[in-house]
């Protein structure tokens, strides 16, 4: 899903960050990746947008005949309880960069001031900071009983998590407008709106949800206009790449994919011993629904954002 994000959007990043950046181009290009997991979808990102600045950097020098190129420096950020062992073991051995690990919650200032060229965040900025407090409450008009996540057919419990959406991407854009240098660049993908059994107690489900959100096109853009610290230089919605792929559902690694994201908050929650039943069940639903997912998942659509940092006067 990640990587056909990666490449889906190799063409808008080769388009727009040669033409959007406008910055002095200087000997140690700074970029950081901030929800960077595990690999290697990160690697492939990083490898993006470097050859997008290499195109930048040689039109300048046909203008002003230079030959200097830039040594390139990437942070990979995610939280401090992320595998970066895994990470730095299969860092790709010939990279044309300086790698270094930054553990932390990006909706935090992570890096020093004016210190970032370009900032990116693939198919991370839906996952929240935490569960709106008002869908785990039963007294609450947004109260979420029997689902565990925002399901966009209950207007409270939306109206909720999209006001924890804007709190936290508010933050993000915050944070990396202290670490950008003027007229650097945030590069934004993130997925937008196109089971239990038995051994799980109903009041358990009930007080379960997960702190993740998918906003419209439109609620993204309200969000940066909203923030002030950034102009929005290019946002579109793209079609995943797995929407045109004709091959059937591939179960068991469906299963793994989702697990791999949402055991360790799950586990949290509802306990390990009942992992393995929760996600050989999902594979067994999945096998009786699978025309169903397979038409959802491949209308999935993303969100791309190119934004441009303002001047320190409005910082």
């Amino acid at each position: 899903m990640q990587r056909g994000v990666v490449e889906g959007s190799k063409g808008v990043i080769f388009e727009t960050i040669p033409e959007k950046l406008d910055i002095n181009l200087p000997k140690t290009f700074q970029i950081a990746d901030f929800g960077c997991s595990t690999g290697p979808n990160t690697f492939f990102a990083m490898k993006n947008i470097m050859e997008a600045v290499m195109l930048k950097y040689q039109s300048t020098q046909e203008a002003n005949l230079r030959k200097t190129t830039p040594e390139f420096h990437v942070s990979f950020n995610d939280h401090v309880d992320n595998d970066f062992n895994t990470l730095f073991k299969t860092l790709p051995p010939n990279r044309p960069y300086f790698a270094v690990g930054v553990p932390g919650s990006f909706h935090c200032q992570l890096l020093p001031e004016a210190s970032l060229h370009i900032a990116h965040s693939s198919y991370a900025l839906q996952w929240l900071s935490k569960v709106p407090p008002e869908v785990m409450d039963k007294g609450s008009p947004a109260w979420n009983k029997g689902k565990i996540y925002c399901a966009g057919n209950e207007k409270e419990v939306t109206k909720a998590y999209f006001a924890q959406f804007k709190a936290d991407m508010d933050a993000f854009l915050k944070a990396r407008a202290q670490e950008l240098v003027e007229g650097g660049l945030v590069v934004v993908q993130i997925p937008g709106v196109p089971n239990s059994k038995g051994v799980i107690t109903e009041e358990k489900v009930d007080s379960f949800n997960s702190p993740l959100y998918l906003p419209s096109i439109e609620e993204v853009k309200m969000v940066v206009e909203m923030n002030k610290c950034f102009t929005i230089e290019k946002i579109c919605s793209l079609s995943h790449p797995s929407n045109y792929d004709s091959r059937p559902l591939d179960i068991e690694r469906t299963c793994a994919d989702v697990r791999a994201i949402r055991e360790n908050l799950m586990r949290d929650h509802f306990g390990s011993e009942n992992m393995d039943q929760l996600f050989h069940l999902f594979g067994q639903n999945l096998q009786k629904n699978r025309l169903l997912y397979d038409k959802v998942v491949r209308q999935d659509v993303y969100h791309f954002a190119l934004l441009k940092r303002k001047g320190d006067d409005i910082i």
